[in-house]
């Protein structure tokens, strides 16, 4: 079997806790709407979604997100939630910078053109790890739930799927990432990430 050369990292679940709960909250105190209505008209309607898939730049985006909820909504106050609900895991990245020393890394992300714009202001830890190798779905115009992602991704950074390694806590991303000839690991801890890595000898 190749050695892995490549190391492609998720973010949500993986790099960074998520909990998408505290970023409604925060978004509720903000505009007065119910973090019930949030949700069914930004994220269940699929608009967040359309979002991820490059359908808007960042200045629709947050129009149509304030349309949606029928208030204006800043993007400071977009990025403070999105800021609230995400904690970047350090002992994660501590060792993807570690395989960063034996292999290329990056990381993929199915995000949208605000938090793109904004990583370093959100994640500062993540966006240092990965700077220009921080991928977002919304600049290939698909995303995880389609194996062409991952091939526009590889041709980026100039990587092979048979060696490339993508990490993720989302069975379905990796079944995707499989069709398209990446290596898969799914992440449910550090423990077994480390446990993988050091057998690939990347760590």
């Amino acid at each position: 079997m190749a050695p892995i050369e490549t190391v492609l990292f998720d973010m949500d679940g993986v790099l960074a806790h998520y909990d998408f709960t505290r970023r409604l909250e925060v978004l509720a105190a903000g505009t007065g709407v119910s973090p019930t209505e949030i949700e069914e008209r930004i994220f269940t309607s699929g608009f967040d979604a359309r979002a991820d898939d490059g359908a808007y730049t960042a200045a629709e985006y947050m129009a149509e997100f304030s349309r949606l909820l029928g208030i204006p909504v800043s993007e400071e106050l977009w990025l403070e939630a999105r800021r609230a609900g995400m904690t970047p895991d350090l002992e994660v990245l501590a060792l993807a910078r570690d395989v960063g020393a034996r292999a290329k890394t990056a990381m993929l992300t199915n995000n949208g053109p605000v938090l793109r714009a904004h990583l370093d202001e959100v994640a500062p830890e993540v966006a240092a790890a990965f700077g220009a190798h921080a991928f977002f779905s919304c600049q290939f115009g698909t995303g995880k739930t389609s194996p062409a992602v991952f091939s526009l991704v590889l041709a980026e950074i100039d990587s092979r799927p048979a060696t490339t390694l993508f990490i993720d806590d989302t069975p379905e991303y990796l079944r995707h990432a499989g069709t398209a000839g990446l290596r898969t690991h799914h992440f449910v801890g550090i423990d077994g990430l480390r446990a993988e890595l050091s057998e690939f000898g990347l760590i």
